[in-house]
């Protein structure tokens, strides 16, 4: 099941690469910068999804290792919504984040970027009409939890435990995400248990859900590392 699906999710981007190079090699006029995005675009679709799955991979054979320092996951947060200036102001998404204090947190940098990423990248995929992403922190008794909220159709009570399985989608007619791959929510699985965290969702049918994860608190007066 998850190759049938990988190779779905493989095969519309190689179809569309091959489609826009064909039509700009021989139709005249369709060499244009839009045309080449597109390709471009998609190369980066297919590129994000071979390095999920083989992070997903490395997950799951125990050889992912930690490179845990004392970092802001509220800067963390604010960084990787840099990523997304484009896409909201192209397509008209709404990303909000209300951080509240700053939280220092012991963990892995580019590990936890993933993971914000990732839940990210799920809400945008799956909101609804307003195209809002809500994401908030808060700190409470020595955890930092981090939220992300969409406005979408939610997700049946039953289905809830699956959400974090690899490769699982809602059942529905195939929906193709805005970004990212269907392996996002069993990464972000992996790398929050590296770390010792929780993680979860509550979701509320034709509500939305929200996707949460939380960490341990680091010591405030542990060194910050602000290395990328």
């Amino acid at each position: 099941e998850l190759i049938a699906n990988v190779s779905h999710d493989l095969r519309t981007p190689l179809t569309l690469i091959a489609g826009y190079g064909e039509m700009m090699r021989d139709i005249s006029g369709e060499n244009t910068p839009e045309n080449v995005q597109i390709i471009i675009d998609e190369t980066q679709r297919l590129t994000g999804l071979v390095n999920d799955m083989l992070d997903l991979g490395k997950l799951q054979a125990g050889a992912h290792t930690l490179t845990a320092a004392p970092l802001s996951l509220t800067a963390l947060v604010q960084e990787t919504l840099l990523r997304y200036q484009q896409l909201v102001e192209r397509e008209g998404y709404r990303i909000c984040f209300s951080p509240g204090e700053e939280a220092l947190v012991m963990g892995d940098r580019s590990k936890l970027s993933q993971v914000i990423y990732n839940l990210i990248n799920n809400a945008i995929s799956y909101t609804g009409a307003d195209r809002t992403v809500e994401v908030e922190q808060v700190v409470c008794d020595g955890w930092v939890k981090l939220v992300v909220a969409d406005s979408g159709q939610g997700i049946p009570a039953e289905q809830l435990p699956y959400v974090w399985d690899r490769y699982y989608k809602v059942p529905k007619a195939h929906k193709r995400a805005a970004v990212g791959s269907g392996l996002g929510l069993s990464i972000v699985r992996g790398v929050v248990e590296l770390h010792g965290g929780r993680y979860g969702v509550e979701s509320i049918p034709g509500a939305g859900s929200r996707f949460w994860f939380s960490l341990p608190l680091a010591e405030p007066d542990a060194p910050q590392h602000q290395g990328h």
